[in-house]
């Protein structure tokens, strides 16, 4: 049992940009080349919401009329510094502006000994966000507009 960090990215996207898969791995390989010690960031899973609260270590009660709005890019034991984050969310506010982004520290458990991922209502703020500072099991939305202002 470990944290484990994952982002909920609007479906949207997927619609929008018809290569998204092709794209992600095209900027998580720039990113990586930029900094050699981030080889972490290649490893990753893309998956669909559903897929994701259905593993057996994740531990999850959110509505399922959510499902089919999110898609879960899950970084496993990597916690990607503030500023690669801050880069890669600016990079996807490129691409679709008004959704939400949802991020997410969560215990991995498979015997689900912890309470449940929930979604929580905090007022965030760029300037005092980092992976860090992100409660365990509560998926915290921020729009994405707040990030294409900040890029």
């Amino acid at each position: 049992m470990s944290a484990k960090f994952c982002l909920f990215i609007p479906s949207k996207i997927l619609q929008i940009e018809k290569h998204f898969s092709h794209k992600l791995k095209r900027w998580i390989t720039e990113c990586s080349d930029q900094k050699s010690t981030e080889s972490d960031l290649c490893n990753y899973s893309f998956l669909q919401l559903s897929d994701f609260v259905n593993q057996s270590d994740v531990n999850a009660d959110l509505p399922e009329k959510i499902y089919h709005r999110y898609h879960v890019i899950d970084w496993g034991f990597y916690f990607p510094p503030s500023h690669i984050l801050q880069n890669f969310l600016v990079w996807l506010a490129d691409i679709y502006i008004y959704g939400e982004i949802g991020l997410l520290k969560y215990w991995s458990d498979s015997l689900k000994r912890f309470p449940p991922i929930k979604i929580v209502e905090v007022n965030h703020n760029i300037a005092d966000f980092s992976v860090d500072s992100l409660p365990l099991d509560q998926i915290i939305f921020l729009p994405l507009k707040q990030f294409y202002e900040t890029g």
